[in-house]
C-alpha cells in the first residue's frame, strides 16, 4: 500500500507540474525565473541534508550526472517545452512517454527488449507520439515542434534519473538533496548574470504560487517522492503509473487554462493512455 500511495502521489505531482508551470509561464515570469525558484528554494530547503551527509559516497561526477538527469536537464527542457506547447502536449510527451523512454534506456544499457503486452503498449504509445507530432506539422508551427522535442528530451532525462538513482542505491532524501543542491550551485550563478530577469518584478501572488509549487513541491518533495516510489516499485513500474497523467492533465488544462485540445491532441492522449494501460498488465 505504501508503494501504491507514493506512485499515486507521483501522478498528482506530475499533473500539477504541467499545469502550474504553464500558468506561471503565462505571467511575467520567464523560463530562467522559474528555474531559479525551483533550484534556489529546493536547494535551500535540502541543503542541511547535504551538509550532514555530503555526497553520500558519490564521486563528484556521479553527483553531477544525477543532478543533470533529475534537476538541470529535466527542468530546463521541461520549462522550454511548456513555454512552446500546450498542457496536453506536456502531459503526453513528458510524462506519458516515461514508460517508452525508460524501455529505450533499459534496452541501451542491458540489450533486453520488452516482451508481450509491454511491446504492444509501447507501440501504441509510439503511435500517440507520432499523432502529437502530426498535430505540429499540421499547424506548420516550428515553436510547437521544438516544444515537443524539448518535452521528449525531458522525458529521457527523468527516465535516466530513475534508472541511475536505483543503480546508485541512494536513500530518497539524500538523492533529492544532492539533485537540488548541486543544481542550485550550477544554475544560480549563471542566472545572476542573465539579462532581463523578472523575478523581482512579478506580482507577489505569482511568486508565492510558483515559489511554493516549483521550489517546495517540485524542487524538493517530488524528487523525494519519485525516488522513494522507484526504490519500492522500480523505474519501469512507476513509469507505467503515469497512465493517468495525460488524460487528467488534458481535462484540467481545458478547465483551468482554457486550452481545448485539437482532434489530433485528443487522439494522441487517448493512444498514449491506452498504451500505458496495456503495458501496465505486465512489466519485465
Amino acid at each position: 500500500m505504501q508503494a501504491i500511495a507514493y506512485a499515486c502521489l507521483v501522478v498528482l505531482l506530475f499533473s500539477g507540474f504541467v499545469l502550474v508551470s504553464r500558468a506561471g509561464l503565462s505571467t511575467a515570469l520567464t523560463l530562467p525565473d522559474m528555474a531559479a525558484l525551483r533550484f534556489g528554494i529546493g536547494g535551500l530547503l535540502l541543503l542541511p541534508i547535504v551538509l550532514k551527509h555530503g555526497l553520500s559516497g558519490l564521486r563528484p561526477a556521479q553527483a553531477l550526472a544525477l543532478s543533470i538527469l533529475g534537476g538541470l536537464g529535466f527542468a530546463l527542457f521541461a520549462y522550454a517545452g511548456f513555454a512552446l506547447a500546450p498542457a496536453a502536449h506536456g502531459a503526453v510527451l513528458l510524462h506519458g512517454t516515461l514508460s517508452l523512454t525508460t524501455a529505450i534506456l533499459l534496452w541501451v544499457v542491458t540489450s533486453k527488449l520488452p516482451q508481450g503486452r509491454q511491446t504492444v503498449g509501447l507501440v501504441v504509445i509510439g503511435l500517440g507520439i507520432v499523432t502529437m507530432a502530426w498535430d505540429g506539422f499540421g499547424h506548420a508551427s516550428w515553436r510547437l515542434l521544438l516544444g515537443d522535442a524539448c518535452l521528449l528530451a525531458a522525458s529521457l532525462c527523468w527516465s535516466g534519473y530513475g534508472l541511475y538513482v536505483r543503480e546508485l542505491d541512494l536513500p530518497a532524501t539524500r538523492a533529492a538533496a544532492i539533485v537540488a543542491v548541486v543544481s542550485a550551485i550550477a544554475f544560480l550563478p549563471i542566472y545572476a548574470v542573465l539579462p532581463g530577469k523578472m523575478l523581482f518584478r512579478a506580482s507577489l501572488q505569482d511568486l508565492l504560487v510558483q515559489g511554493l509549487f516549483q521550489g517546495v513541491l517540485i524542487g524538493a518533495v517530488s524528487i523525494f517522492v519519485y525516488t522513494r516510489a522507484v526504490s519500492l516499485l522500480g523505474a519501469a513500474r512507476v513509469a507505467l503509473f503515469t497512465a493517468a497523467v495525460p488524460g487528467l492533465t488534458a481535462i484540467a488544462g481545458y478547465v483551468f487554462l482554457g486550452e481545448a485540445p485539437s482532434l489530433f491532441v485528443a487522439l494522441g492522449v487517448t493512444l498514449v493512455t491506452a498504451g500505458l494501460l496495456v503495458s501496465l498488465r505486465r512489466v519485465p
